[in-house]
């Protein structure tokens, strides 16, 4: 018999349930919990590590530990690790490839369909960064819900509720918080108004404040240095502060150990105190939730109750603050650590059959064009890939002044080095990330034979018949080429590229004399580093020019790169520290211009008129190259190999 799989890919803890006909449990990941800490351990040489063996690895080695990366997803600068960048997302997959590898032996089989939880308030970037992760971890039709909707989906199955009854979903995990009204349908829930959240909120800042707390009362000199010893005394003194944390839920103070070389203490913190730390912050999230009451157009007394969803909901003071500021019964599931994942399980029993991957309805908020940014934007909206994230609310201590606006391209750069310093401070006071940088080229292709003679300058190939001319030069001969509708399709096979003894991409190559003018319309929806397809000036494994659409850390990029007598060079790259070009759009129209030893490049969306330049530079060319349109797909940084088409509508050349 065929199961759903709800899996919730929290911050700090991810749960699952299975759902087998009308009997739904939780599926268990660990060995002491059913839950597992979100976190990854990736070594040297080895297996990489998920959950509780990953944390047990990282109190050795804390620089080879990965956690709380679901925070980053739509971060512009990649998590840090041993100086390479790593994708959050793509630590996503790895963790939702481990629940289902779980899944699979305990019921003995794949799960015929998965549905998979995001925070209300991920707009269409960040929901389609979990689509590829999904997509990464060989999910099999996956459906995305939001964390409200399955928090609500848990809380109908056991309590009766009528068509219109309203309730509003007050969810604070490990690292977000979130906020929702939704109205009971004949066919489930559906979202009212705009879901408030608060991105760089949840228990792992309580988990810091109680550690702040705890290392402000002792003497500086022990916290002093990086030996091994240290090192792993802090975590697992971090550990204890999170212990002491979840005991305030239920008793009124606690004692956390401390034994750090040559000091050996216990530190008294009651519930008053921890209390005090956090209720700020607490506030924040109970105004939260009246904006979305406000946004639903639904006033307190008209709730049926406030579900308290969230392994943070365990907290005393949330369910007293809600209660007193909404005055509606409150709801504290009796495992909130799992909700989510059991009401994502029941929703598994909604899925289309047909469906093979659907993503959730955003937030009726503006949806971020897909056309690139201005150049000097106003605003920048909370899903653009160019916005630094969310800013935090400080826990434990006075919140950090506002930065002021500044919409000028310099203002932009500040933004992101600040972005960038602020994560290379949290790699060097907290949780160092690891990432393994995968770079095997693979065999070389030969430079295409040469012309038998100087072509005729200028073509247009529109793809109208059911093959491309004969003129068109192949120099992988098992190119996959589909030709129809005035469309040519490529595929590239994995671990094609176009990088130093690597040049195995599938090319279309015709030879030109001379000055000219190249382009194309094309449409590519690159989904994992390194995917990419535009057009190619070929001279040969040593002498090119790429203008890709490509696929970088978190977004899709515009780049423009060149190999100039074996030398590599990399006008705009698709790495945030090779000058990036971030764009949404998925059709594009590029334009490459060639004037003596001069190379210019352009593009811009299909949908807009003006073409933005890229660059221009100088190399050795002969007076004849070949020129055309080229995919790549080599799957680098733990991405896993996914199949990769590109589309192109004309490629024309004028002289």
């Amino acid at each position: 018999m065929t199961y759903g799989l709800g899996v919730d890919l929290g911050t700090t803890w991810t749960a699952a349930a299975v759902r087998r006909g009308d009997a739904i449990e939780v599926l268990r990941l660990g060995g002491r919990r059913p839950e597992i800490p979100s976190v990854i351990f990736l070594p040297a040489d080895g297996p990489v590590l998920v959950g509780e063996p990953a944390t047990r690895r990282g109190e050795e080695q804390p620089g080879r530990l990965a956690r709380e990366f679901k925070r980053r997803v739509g971060d512009p600068v990649p998590l840090l690790i041993g100086g390479s960048p790593y994708p959050a997302h793509a630590l996503l997959a790895r963790q939702l490839e481990h629940v289902l590898a779980v899944a699979t032996k305990n019921e003995q089989g794949p799960p015929g369909s998965v549905v998979l939880t995001c925070p209300a308030n991920w707009g269409p970037y960040k929901r389609d960064l979990l689509e590829q992760a999904a997509r990464m971890a060989d999910a099999p039709r996956v459906v995305l819900r939001s964390e409200p909707e399955a928090a609500a989906a848990s809380y109908a199955a056991g309590e009766h509720m009528d068509d219109g009854d309203i309730v509003a979903v007050y969810d604070l995990g490990g690292g977000t918080f979130d906020a929702a009204v939704l109205r009971r349908t004949a066919d489930g829930f559906e979202l009212l108004g705009t879901p408030e959240g608060i991105e760089q909120l949840g228990g792992a800042d309580f988990d810091e404040a109680v550690f702040d707390h705890v290392t402000r009362l002792l003497p500086a000199e022990r916290l002093a240095g990086d030996g091994p010893e240290l090192v792993a005394a802090l975590a697992r003194l971090r550990r204890d502060c999170v212990d002491a944390k979840e005991t305030l839920s239920y008793d009124t103070e606690v004692m956390i150990p401390v034994a750090l070389p040559g000091l050996h203490t216990r530190v008294r913190l009651t519930r008053h105190e921890f209390e005090a730390m956090i209720a700020p912050a607490m506030e924040e999230t109970v105004r939260a939730l009246g904006r979305a009451l406000r946004s639903a157009g639904v006033g307190p007394e008209q709730l049926r109750a406030v579900l308290l969803a969230g392994g943070s909901a365990r907290i005393p003071l949330a369910g007293a603050l809600v209660g007193a500021a909404f005055e509606r019964p409150v709801v504290v599931d009796p495992n909130p650590e799992h909700s989510i994942a059991l009401g994502a399980a029941r929703l598994t029993g909604t899925v289309p059959p047909a469906a093979a991957r659907v993503e959730a309805p955003p937030p009726s908020s503006p949806a971020p064009s897909a056309a690139p940014p201005a150049p000097e934007p106003p605003a920048p909206s909370p899903e653009s890939p160019e916005s630094p994230p969310t800013r935090p609310i400080a826990v434990g201590r006075a919140a950090p002044a506002e930065p002021s606006p500044d919409g000028s391209g310099s203002g932009r750069r500040r933004v992101l080095i600040l972005v960038a310093a602020a994560a290379v401070l949290a790699i060097a006071v907290s949780v160092p990330l690891v990432v393994r940088l995968m770079r095997a080229d693979r065999g070389q292709a030969a430079a295409p034979p040469p012309a038998s003679g100087a072509p005729t300058c200028g073509f247009t190939e529109d793809f109208a018949g059911t093959a491309v001319d004969p003129a068109w030069e192949r120099p992988r001969k098992d190119l996959t080429l589909t030709v129809g509708g005035g469309v040519a399709e490529m595929d590239a096979p994995e671990g094609t590229d176009i990088y130093k003894t690597n040049t195995t991409a599938p090319m279309l190559l015709r030879p030109i004399t001379g000055d000219f003018v190249l382009e194309t319309e094309m449409e590519a929806s690159p989904a994992v580093f390194y995917q990419g397809a535009g057009l190619l000036l070929w001279n040969g494994p040593a002498s090119w020019v790429r203008m890709e659409r490509g696929f970088g850390r978190t977004t899709g990029t515009v780049s423009f790169e060149y190999s100039d007598a074996g030398t590599h060079l990399r006008p705009h790259g698709p790495l945030p520290s090779q000058r990036p070009i971030e764009t949404a759009a998925t059709r594009i129209v590029f334009r490459m211009a060639r004037s003596g030893d001069a190379v210019h490049g352009s593009w811009r969306p299909a949908d807009k008129p003006t073409f933005a330049d890229l660059a221009t530079v100088k190399m050795t060319l002969p007076q004849t190259v070949r020129v055309g349109v080229a995919a790549l797909n080599r799957a680098q940084f733990g991405a896993k190999p996914t199949p990769f088409r590109a589309r192109f509508d004309r490629i024309t050349v004028t002289c």
